[in-house]
């Protein structure tokens, strides 16, 4: 993970990462309070040799007394020293235990040895260390080789005597609540990184192209319900949900550089990811500009234009393709656009949709409208979508954010481009976008790229869908 990316990963999840560093504090802060003080004093005892008074006697003694120090210092915690210790003072111990309070140190390159002594009570711990010192002073004198008339040859000398702590060295409450917070801090970070890295849910661009090399048409706003989409662009043109959906009708107006788009499927990888509302949406989008639009609901399945736009549908693309309509008894006027309904749902919508027949209307439409936007199925669950896809201009795949896999995503290419179906991009549905600021507003009137292209090609009189359908008809 590049180290851009670490920063909005964190940044996303500012308030979680920023709650566990809390939460480490406060918990580690009342562990602080409820743990048994604990004080420490420290006693210090130089070790000297006692060896003769001449010059080789004296560098023999220190010598040894260099050599033996390290020994002489793990004494300290033994049972030999620390029994009259707990005699001496009385303790409720054993040796095996008071081993646990004591702890020798000889600082570097001296024959210093200090003993620290851990206890609840801080007078407790300045006897107890001072009572070691002398202790072990008694047993180094009687291990130590005899010096000459029978003197002990080594000697502990108090340097430092242990005195009562005046203030407990743990818990220390500050300590706690900086590591609280930063280990909650820590593994909050960790989580959302493990999270991000198993979690393969569409989210944004980039992870788009991870999975293929497919342009991001727009990133539609996330709308309160399904028909919001529809209307949005009729009761509110000026506001960023309108806007984005300009957006993917502007993009496609650059896609056809090279080749004129007169049939786009809107499709998604599965249900529930807004195709339906993306095609009425992007339709309303296109004919804000004039443009001859024609919205064709191809899910024989479940349709859901009608429900959308609230318009009857009980003849349409069905009827016409069993020959129970014409198109003209089946297109309907909605706003700006004219619409195919689904019509009845028959039992077999995919033989329908690949027939000859559903070939021959699209070819028939497409004669009077400038665009046709078809909403057709989901890919993965159902086939009904590839025919149309592949006698299409090119296909449009719509996810959720937050919602479609990355795995679903590959799958439905991979689909398309088996049959060889061209596929337009991916729109990513249900994107939170700022009130202002995501696009430039733009004018919903003005004349997009392809409409200038097409614009020798219309009839001198435009006539009204009734005769439009008419004419195809005929």
């Amino acid at each position: 993970m590049e180290p851009s990316e670490f920063v909005r990963v964190v940044k996303r999840y500012w308030v979680l990462v920023v709650v566990a560093g809390l939460l480490g504090a406060v918990v580690a802060g009342a562990l602080a309070m409820t743990t048994r003080e604990s004080y420490r004093a420290t006693s210090s005892v130089y070790v000297s040799s006692q060896r003769g008074q001449t010059v080789q006697e004296l560098v023999q003694g220190s010598t040894y007394t260099q050599d033996q120090v390290e020994s002489f210092s793990r004494l300290a915690t033994m049972p030999v020293v620390l029994d009259p210790v707990i005699k001496k003072l009385g303790l409720d111990t054993t040796a095996q235990a008071l081993d646990n309070q004591v702890s020798a140190n000889i600082p570097l390159n001296t024959v210093i040895i200090e003993i620290t002594v851990t206890s609840g009570s801080p007078g407790e711990a300045a006897r107890i260390a001072n009572a070691v010192s002398e202790s072990l002073g008694t047993e180094v004198e009687r291990l130590a080789p005899p010096g000459p008339n029978n003197r002990p040859s080594v000697v502990l000398n108090t340097v430092s005597a242990a005195t009562q702590p005046n203030a407990p060295f743990a818990p220390n409450t500050r300590l706690y609540v900086i590591a609280g917070l930063a280990i909650g801090i820590l593994l909050a970070v960790l989580y959302v990184l493990i999270r991000e890295v198993l979690d393969t849910r569409i989210r944004r661009d980039r992870d788009v192209h991870r999975v293929a090399d497919t342009p991001v048409l727009a990133s539609l706003a996330r709308l309160a319900n399904r028909r919001t989409a529809s209307s949005v662009m009729i009761t509110a043109p000026q506001s960023t949900a309108a806007e984005s959906y300009r957006l993917l009708r502007t993009n496609l107006e650059f896609m056809e550089v090279d080749a004129r788009l007169r049939t786009v499927v809107v499709s998604s990888p599965a249900a529930g990811e807004g195709k339906t509302s993306t095609a009425v949406a992007l339709a309303l989008a296109i004919a804000e500009s004039g443009a001859r639009v024609l919205l064709v609901d191809a899910d024989l399945r479940r349709p859901g234009v009608a429900d959308r736009l609230q318009i009857e549908a009980s003849v349409g693309l069905s009827s016409v393709l069993i020959e129970q309509a014409t198109l003209q008894e089946a297109v309907v006027r909605v706003e700006t656009i004219d619409v195919l309904p689904s019509g009845p749902v028959p039992p077999n919508p995919n033989q329908l949709l690949n027939s000859a027949s559903a070939e021959n209307v699209l070819t028939e439409l497409g004669r009077s409208y400038d665009l046709i936007v078809v909403d057709s199925p989901p890919l993965l669950p159902v086939t009904d979508t590839l025919p149309l896809a592949k006698l299409a201009d090119g296909t449009i795949l719509v996810v959720r954010a937050g919602a479609t896999r990355r795995a679903q995503l590959r799958d439905a290419i991979e689909a398309l481009n088996t049959i060889n179906a061209k596929v337009l991009g991916v729109a990513i549905n249900g994107v939170r976008l700022p009130r202002s600021g995501a696009y430039y507003r733009t004018d919903a009137r003005s004349e997009p790229l392809w409409r200038r292209a097409v614009e020798t090609m219309r009839p001198e009189n435009d006539a009204d869908t009734r005769e439009r359908v008419d004419s195809t008809a005929g």
